[in-house]
């Protein structure tokens, strides 16, 4: 079991995803358009979330890539962090 880090950690933590995301343009295909992003977030069923938030299933992308990024435990939450997306071509999406 991890002890429970302190916030100076955990906030170096998350700046080391955000420096990684950030970084990551240089493996991810180049957006020409505008588009959407959903941020998926998995709790324990009992926890209580942000009442911003709304509840739904995954959202799986057909034929898509993934990147896990790095991941974090704070003693007390931990935190995985992947970009999935799929690639179309002047076809069309792929099969």
């Amino acid at each position: 079991k991890t002890h429970a880090k302190t916030e100076r950690e955990v906030k170096t933590e998350i700046a080391a995803i955000m420096r990684q995301i950030a970084a990551s343009i240089t493996f991810l295909p180049l957006l020409d358009e505008p588009c959407t992003f959903d941020l998926l977030v998995y709790t324990a069923a009992a926890l209580a979330v942000p009442t911003a938030w709304e509840e739904s299933a995954p959202r799986y992308i057909a034929n898509a890539n993934q990147v896990r990024l790095r991941s974090f435990d704070t003693g007390v939450h931990r935190v995985g962090t992947c970009v999935s997306y799929r690639v179309e071509t002047d076809d069309g999406p792929p099969p």
